[in-house]
C-alpha cells in the first residue's frame, strides 16, 4: 500500500465553528497549501507581506505532505502571494486570533494506491473492525518530523537540564527533509561547534545563524539562547517528547491487556488490536490518558498511571522535571488525550484501477475525526496484517 504519491492523494480539510464578525480586528483567511508544512506555508506568507511570522495564528498545523486546507489569522489584510504552493481567500473577521480550539476537526479523503488483491480484500474486515471497536488514538510521524533527528529527542535533553545538547541537536543536526540551506548550517554547525566566530562567519543568513550570533556575546548561556528560538519550535520541541511519553503510556496499556500486532514507526513502534473484549471496550470507550507535565497527578488515570510509570522510570525521569524550571518562556503543560478514537463516516470507495501503478487497485477513503487526531493512523488500521 504506498499513500501521498501525488498531493492529491492526501486531502485535509479543516472544519471549524469560525463565525465572521464584520467588527472583528483580525483577518481570516483560509490557506490552501500542497507539499508545504503549515509553519513553512506561514513563513512565505509572513515574509511577503513583511510581518513577522509570529503575527499570523493558524488555528492548527496540517501535514507537509498533501493538499490541505486550513484557517488562519493575521493583524491585517494580506498582500496576493506569488507561491504556486498555496492559495489564500479571505474569509471574513474575528475579535480574537485564531486558537486549536476554533478547530472541531478535520475531514480526509485519502487514496490508498498500489494495493495487491489481499489487501483490498482486506480492507473491508478492517474498516469494520474499526466501527466496532475504534483504534488507538496514537500520535503520528507528522508530530516528530525532523525533531528526534536519530541522536534523541529535544525535548528529553531539555527534562535532563542538558541545554546545551539540546541546542546542538536543534542547530547541527541535519536531517534529509530540511532545505539545502539548512542542511548546510547545521554541517557547518557541526563540525564547527564552540568555534562560533568562525561558525557564524561561514553560516548562512537563518534564524540559527542568530543564534549564533548570540552564543558569540554569552557562550555559556545555553537555557538563555534555546529561549530564543522561535516560540512555535520550542513548542513542538515540547510537544514532540510529550506525544511519544503519551504513545508509549497506551502501546503498553494495550500489550497489557490484548493481543496486538506491532507496526514500525518513527518513533519506536506502536501496539494495535484488532478487537477489545466488551467489558475492556465499554471501559476504554471513556479512558483519557495523560499528556504529562509537571502538574499530572496520577491517581485520576488509573488505567495508564502504572504505564506511565513504568515509561517515565524507562526515561530515568520525573513528573517534577517537566517543569523546565531553569526556562522561563519553555515547559511541559499537563492535559489529557482520548486513548481511542472512531472515525466518524469512514467510507471505502470501490477498488479503481491504479494509473500510477499499473496492475495494482486504488482504493479511496473517507472519514472525519476529531481535532489532535491523524488520519494517518486510520489508514495504518486500515492496512494492519495485509
Amino acid at each position: 500500500m504506498k499513500l501521498k504519491s501525488v498531493p492529491e492523494d492526501f486531502v485535509v480539510e479543516e472544519v471549524s465553528d469560525f463565525t465572521p464578525d464584520p467588527g472583528g480586528r483580525f483577518f481570516v483567511y483560509e490557506l490552501e497549501k500542497r507539499s508545504l508544512a503549515t509553519l513553512e506555508a506561514l513563513h512565505i506568507i509572513a515574509r511577503a507581506a513583511g510581518m513577522r511570522e509570529r503575527d499570523l495564528s493558524a488555528a492548527g498545523l496540517k501535514d507537509k505532505h498533501g493538499l490541505t486546507r486550513q484557517l488562519f489569522s493575521s493583524p491585517r489584510a494580506l498582500p496576493a502571494v506569488s507561491d504556486e504552493r498555496l492559495k489564500l481567500r479571505l474569509l471574513g473577521k474575528s475579535a480574537e486570533k485564531l486558537t486549536a480550539g476554533s478547530i472541531v476537526g478535520n475531514r480526509f479523503t485519502i487514496t490508498l494506491r498500489n494495493l495487491r488483491e489481499e489487501e483490498v480484500a482486506a480492507l473491508p474486515r478492517n474498516a469494520e473492525q474499526i466501527r466496532r471497536f475504534g483504534l488507538p488514538n496514537y500520535y503520528d510521524n507528522q508530530r516528530f518530523g525532523g525533531i528526534a533527528h536519530g541522536r534523541g529527542f529535544i525535548g528529553r535533553a531539555l527534562v535532563a537540564g542538558d541545554f546545551e545538547q539540546a541546542l546542538c541537536l536543534h542547530l547541527a543536526a541535519p536531517h534529509r527533509k530540511q532545505s539545502l540551506t539548512d542542511k548546510s548550517n547545521r554541517r557547518l554547525a557541526d563540525q564547527l561547534w564552540g568555534d562560533w566566530d568562525s561558525l557564524h562567519q561561514r553560516m548562512k543568513r537563518s534564524p540559527e545563524r542568530a543564534l549564533v550570533e548570540y552564543l558569540k556575546g554569552h557562550p555559556a548561556d545555553w537555557a538563555g539562547c534555546f529561549e530564543r528560538i522561535t516560540p512555535s519550535l520550542r513548542n513542538l520541541f515540547v510537544a514532540a517528547y510529550q506525544s511519544w511519553l503519551f504513545n508509549e503510556t497506551l502501546r503498553r496499556m494495550i500489550e497489557s491487556a490484548v493481543a496486538f500486532e506491532p507496526v514500525k514507526y518513527k518513533a519506536g513502534v506502536l501496539a494495535f488490536y484488532r478487537e477489545l473484549p466488551e467489558e475492556l471496550l465499554a471501559r476504554w470507550r471513556a479512558v483519557e490518558l495523560p499528556l504529562p507535565g509537571p502538574g499530572t497527578r496520577l491517581r485520576e488515570f488509573p488505567d495508564a498511571a502504572p504505564h506511565l510509570q513504568a515509561v517515565l522510570d524507562a526515561e530515568g525521569i520525573t513528573l517534577e522535571q517537566l517543569s523546565l524550571p531553569e526556562l522561563e518562556r519553555t515547559g511541559f503543560k499537563a492535559s489529557a488525550r482520548k486513548a481511542l478514537l472512531w472515525p466518524k463516516g469512514l467510507e471505502l470507495g470501490e477498488p479503481q484501477p491504479d494509473e500510477l501503478n499499473p496492475g495494482a487497485k486504488k482504493v479511496v477513503v473517507k472519514f472525519e475525526l476529531g481535532r489532535g487526531s491523524f488520519g494517518t493512523m486510520v489508514t495504518r488500521r486500515l492496512g494492519l496484517g495485509v
